[in-house]
């Protein structure tokens, strides 16, 4: 007898079903990760049922369209019919998905009264755990649940608020020693913090219990830190990330109740439920090409790969390029700019020109030292004694997120903020410019100038979606290795995909695969959600100017270049020095402001065995994580968020309002004339 109801929930991330009787009663459930082969996982989930007894197919409103069914309920709608059927009358949900969470609230009475959600980032999201999962080398984000609930330990803070960043952490939790389990227990605890900062704040106030559901819910860690920070208890049942599909069954039913679907009803079968036909493509994005802007060669009077560690780090050598031939026994006299990033180190050596003699690129891989290490090794080592050259180092600078501690550790002369860094190279490329788009690894900044000098600038390094980093990682799940990337993108159109955030555009690109796009037509598609990310969230267009430089490693992929040049219709410029402006900029201000007295400690560095430790400063309510490194008998720290160093022991608040013009003004009036400083005379 055909009588049961099939409920189907699709998701961003999982595949869920359940099967309820005429009398409500759940007769068989199925879930699970369907990593963007939608067809592939019901397939294999639906050979679990027997269709003979099966009347209804309902889905919820995220299934996708291909997916056939006799009616759609919107899933929140499915959500609560589930709790009311299995719990009553509850006064709080709380959903956590793949890429939505949100808080329902109701009255005494167990009336509809407020529901409070995420923006548009995916950070507290299943599909989050599901990328970190994928990092830590972990099957799956069961895996990572089932491991961090392990945990009794302490964990490290893992940075939640993007699933890019988070790398970051992850690899520098990795190198100071964390466990698996207590790694993954801080990455639970980050998704947690960021669900209570995002529902919980602004006074909103959930009645308890709060009924847990979605894939999360089943994160026994997750659930843990979210007690613990909300002080309320979670109900959480052994269905709870099935509510969806069993929500769309219990509201077909109702419908079927009520007559809303005749016996004539066609039934569905496991062959017919999904349509097999793909869908047309749709390439909205034009073919990307350039046609307005020219390109370099990045060519170099000699080019090489150093390895550093007697050949030990082979995966990353520092890229060395010389922009003429050094002669033996050549006299060179430099100012030494170095970029630390978070993604790649960069450094050059500038004659008393200006002109650029050589260029190091090397990845940061979460030790900044090392990798200028590795650059100064390079130096030493293929410059001064194989090339017989007598190098002399003027003066040295840094620049980046790295600059201070490492300027420190090397002894630099100047600490130079990136975007100063970024102008003076632009306007040594080019003295017309009046825009630069820059993209690092994880952060993107926007800058206009006039007559050579800054007028305005944002920098966003909050979402890395519109970041080189995001690129990077869908360029090695397509199997694409990145010198190949702007071949295989150029003169290809592509699909539009989200330029919300990187969880949502990746569920986009899984899309498109299963509809049968081609890899580099996805790879394309990386590209424009990239652009519009940035050009939506960092720049402001109608800002833009007429002579664009593009600035960062990312300016040599040629088509990112001819996306950018497609939406705005201007050329954009690229330096050959395009990934070393930050470096350039710096070793061009240290020759602007001529210093000859020098406090770098010399190459030589790179031989010296530099103890490194983290502590975290109890001083105040921060916990910064303090990175300490000795050096020639002195204590190098970096981490501090108040104004205080490593010798003051108490806690000293930063002057963030700039300088107060009257209280300074009250200062000199109480004072008397005789002491009045002579700056104010």
């Amino acid at each position: 007898m055909t009588s049961n109801i099939l409920g189907i929930d699709i998701g961003s991330v999982s595949v869920s079903i359940a099967e309820i009787t005429p009398e409500r009663n759940l007769v068989e459930t199925a879930y699970a990760f369907h990593k963007g082969d939608i067809q592939g996982c019901l397939d294999r989930l639906l050979a679990r049922f027997d269709f003979s007894r099966v009347a209804l197919v309902m889905k919820t409103s995220t299934t996708p369209k291909r997916v056939r069914a006799h009616a759609v309920f919107d899933n929140q709608v499915s959500v609560i019919a589930a709790v009311r059927e299995r719990h009553g009358k509850v006064r709080s949900i709380l959903m956590v998905g793949g890429e939505k969470f949100g808080l329902l609230q109701f009255d005494e009475k167990g009336n509809y009264k407020s529901y409070k959600t995420n923006t548009s980032c995916a950070a507290g999201t299943g599909s989050f755990l599901d990328q970190q999962a994928g990092r830590l080398n972990l099957a799956s984000i069961e895996d990572l649940s089932r491991v961090a609930s392990e945990n009794e330990n302490e964990f490290p803070l893992i940075a939640s608020r993007c699933a890019v960043f988070a790398k970051t952490d992850l690899i520098h939790a990795q190198q100071e020693g964390y466990s698996l389990s207590e790694i993954s227990d801080g990455l639970c605890y980050g998704l947690a913090k960021n669900i209570v900062d995002t529902l919980f704040s602004g006074g909103t106030k959930a009645e308890g219990p709060i009924l847990f559901c979605g894939g999360v819910s089943k994160n026994l860690a997750v659930k843990r830190h979210l007690e613990s920070l909300t002080g309320v208890t979670l109900v959480v049942d052994e269905i709870s990330h099935l509510y969806g599909a069993l929500g769309a069954a219990l509201s077909g039913l109702a419908d079927a109740e009520k007559g809303l679907f005749p016996e004539s009803t066609d039934l569905l079968s496991k062959e017919t439920i999904f349509i097999l036909e793909k869908a047309e493509k749709e390439l909205a994005c034009a073919p990307l090409t350039l046609e307005m802007s020219g390109f370099p060669g990045f060519e170099s009077a000699e080019r090489f790969l150093h390895v550093t560690g007697n050949g030990e780090n082979v995966s990353n050598p520092v890229e060395t390029d010389l922009y003429r031939t050094i002669r033996p026994g050549e006299i060179l006299s430099v100012y030494l700019g170095i970029d630390i990033g978070s993604t790649s180190t960069k450094a050059v050596i500038v004659d008393g020109a200006g002109d650029v003699l050589a260029g190091f690129y090397t990845r940061t891989a979460g030790n900044p030292l090392a990798a200028v290490c590795a650059i100064f090794e390079t130096l030493d080592l293929r410059i001064v004694s194989e090339k017989k050259a007598d190098l002399h180092i003027l003066a040295c600078g840094t620049t980046g997120s790295g600059r201070k501690f490492i300027g420190r550790m090397i002894g630099a002369d100047l600490f130079l903020d990136e975007i100063t860094a970024h102008a003076r190279a632009a306007v040594k490329l080019n003295p017309d410019v009046d825009t630069i788009i820059e993209i690092g690894g994880q952060d993107a900044k926007f800058t206009t100038l006039k007559n050579g000098r800054v007028t305005s600038s944002v920098m966003n390094n909050v979402c890395a979606a519109g970041t080189g980093s995001f690129i990077e990682e869908q360029a090695r799940k397509l199997g694409c290795p990145l010198s190949d990337y702007a071949e295989r993108t150029l003169g290809v159109g592509a699909p539009q995909a989200s330029d919300r955030c990187t969880v949502f555009m990746e569920r986009d690109l899984n899309h498109y695969l299963s509809e049968g796009y081609d890899v580099n037509e996805v790879l394309a598609s990386v590209l424009h959600s990239v652009r519009d990310n940035y050009l939506i969230k960092v720049a402001n267009e109608s800002a833009i100017g007429d002579v664009v430089l593009f600035q960062g490693a990312t300016a040599k992929n040629q088509a990112l270049v001819a996306a950018f040049e497609q939406r705005l219709g201007k050329p954009i410029l690229v330096s050959e020095f395009c990934h070393l402006t930050g470096a350039l900029g710096t070793a061009l201000t240290l020759l602007d402001e001529k210093v000859t007295a020098t406090s770098f400690r010399g190459l030589g560095i790179y031989t010296k065995s530099i103890p490194l430790r983290s502590e975290i400063c109890a001083l105040c309510a921060n916990h910064c994580k303090i990175s300490v490194a000795e050096i020639d008998g002195e204590t190098v720290a970096y981490g501090f968020l108040c104004g205080r160093d490593y010798d003051t022991k108490k806690y000293v608040g930063r002057k963030t309002k700039g300088f107060d013009f009257l209280a300074e003004r009250k200062k000199i009036q109480r004072l008397s004339d005789h002491e009045v400083p002579l700056s104010f005379r």
